[in-house]
């Protein structure tokens, strides 16, 4: 079933056209209503470097079998709000990403708001993570991956009503760092940083149930 939701095709300088959950996307695209998407799967699945997604002010809204946005193997991906995430297992999940970034989106009501494995260089920024099951952010660089991992950069957001905050995890990594991000009505930890490659400045806590740093 087709969703009647448009996007505007800007790279190739097209006309809207509707986008269907579950679509893989080659090209820049913004989104002009909101989408939702009941089964399991992705709703959204960019599969060129480059490609940037701007929410421009809409949702997208899943089921809490499915994950949001999903992309694996590719390069230079931009995701930016205003914009929301609501209901999925996984707001954002990159695997084998290099040079992600994502900015000023609302992820709502998640079981994880961005998931990076055996990814690099990430750049997560001035986004809100609220209502959220499980981290917020998680980098882990597992073992046997073919690329080197870590590099992220995750700064300047608001973290609330979160079970974890930020876990980042790249032991043999590039360096990360955690800078200006603030925490509040966190369940167990605000930060977990056990590599000594991440760096961690100027981040504020309100209200945090064990611990606000585990390293």
């Amino acid at each position: 079933m087709r969703h009647l939701l448009s996007v505007l095709l800007v790279s190739a300088a097209l006309p809207a056209s509707a986008l269907d959950c579950g679509d893989r996307i080659d090209r820049d695209l913004v989104l002009s209503g909101d989408l939702e998407c009941r089964g399991a799967g992705a709703a959204l699945v960019v599969v060129r470097d480059g490609v940037r997604v701007d929410l421009n002010g809409y949702t997208i809204r899943t089921s809490s079998e499915a994950t949001a946005i999903a992309l694996q193997d590719v390069h230079g991906v931009e995701l930016r709000g205003p914009g929301r995430i609501e209901g999925a297992v996984t707001g954002v999940e990159a695997i084998r990403a290099r040079g992600l970034s994502v900015r000023g989106i609302t992820f709502a009501q998640v079981g994880e708001g961005v998931r990076l494995t055996n990814a690099s260089h990430a750049d997560i920024d001035g986004n809100t993570f609220e209502r959220v099951a499980g981290h917020a952010v998680v980098a882990l660089n597992l073992p046997g991956a073919l690329s080197r991992g870590g590099g992220h950069r995750i700064r300047d957001n608001d973290i609330r009503g979160a079970e974890y905050g930020v876990l980042v995890d790249a032991p043999f990594g590039w360096p990360s760092s955690i800078d200006r991000n603030r925490f509040d009505d966190i369940g167990s930890f605000g930060v977990m940083a056990p590599s000594p490659t991440v760096s961690l400045r100027g981040n504020q806590f309100g209200a945090v149930g064990l611990a606000a740093v585990l390293d």
